[in-house]
């Protein structure tokens, strides 16, 4: 699953750099990527869910948006999202 931030003003270089640092956080803990991701829509839709990949993907989402705006805080609001196969948030 690719990976993109968005409601943001980050540039396409920055989003790219902290998708990708989104994407190490959820790997390094032994989890994929959908797998997180499914986790937080399970939570969500208010359904079983796996705590530790919804953790996993709530860091990335906070890693994802400190490396995008270089720590400071976003005056948008920012969500990390999936994308698909076009580049654009899936829906």
């Amino acid at each position: 699953m690719k990976l993109g931030i968005a409601d943001t003003v980050a540039t396409p270089a920055d989003i790219e750099a902290g998708c990708q640092a989104a994407a190490r956080l959820i790997t390094g803990r032994g989890l994929t990527v959908d797998q997180a991701y499914w986790a937080v829509m399970a939570r969500s839709n208010r359904e079983r869910f796996d705590r530790r990949a919804a953790k996993a993907w709530d860091d990335a989402e906070d890693e994802a948006i400190r490396i995008a705006y270089h720590g400071a805080e976003p005056d948008d609001d920012p969500v990390l999202v999936p994308l698909d196969d076009d580049g654009r948030p899936a829906s």
